[in-house]
């Protein structure tokens, strides 16, 4: 399946086959992933990469849904719908963008186009968005999309020996 951005943006359904495409694209991303991203040290070779990608694409979150973000015909990202729950009208989504496709707009289009989809496919009227403290990147993203910091988790995570809070944003859709 595709789903449509722009032009030059399209996403697609993440596979085990994606495991050396997205080895190389980590690799290439690996100290700006390491800063923010729990995951990211344990991807190391081919096989924790398919070992990566299983735990999302096979995950038992209802709604689970991973894709690739595909840029200028390029694999660029990967965004991920990490759960819908129906009794709440709401969803988590996470994401992670290599870094030369960063500053363009790739990811706010995305998260756009993703919050229009599980607003119309599913009915959710709240998107949550979950950004440590010192990813700024990533917050100014949840902010274009309209997220409000709605609340924060204290030292969340603890990375190259400084602790970072966890904060959550709330997209109303």
């Amino acid at each position: 399946m595709r789903l449509t951005v722009t032009e030059d943006i399209y996403l697609e359904f993440l596979q085990e086959k994606d495991s050396q495409e997205l080895f190389y694209l980590i690799e290439d991303n690996r100290p700006l992933l390491e800063k923010y991203l729990y995951w990211a040290k344990s991807v190391q070779d081919m096989e924790s990469t398919k070992q990566y990608i299983c735990q999302r694409i096979y995950s038992k979150h209802n709604g689970s849904a991973w894709y690739k973000i595909i840029f200028n015909d390029q694999l660029s990202g990967i965004i991920g719908v990490k759960e819908i729950n129906q009794k709440n009208k709401s969803a988590e989504i996470g994401y992670w963008l290599s870094a030369h496709c960063q500053g363009k707009g790739v990811m706010a289009k995305v998260v756009a186009r993703i919050c229009e989809e599980l607003k119309r496919q599913a009915g959710v009227a709240q998107i949550k968005i979950h950004c440590l403290s010192e990813n700024t990147a990533s917050i100014a993203v949840a902010r274009r999309a309209g997220g409000i910091h709605s609340s924060t988790i204290p030292a969340y995570l603890t990375i190259d020996g400084k602790s970072q809070d966890l904060m959550i944003y709330t997209v109303a859709l």
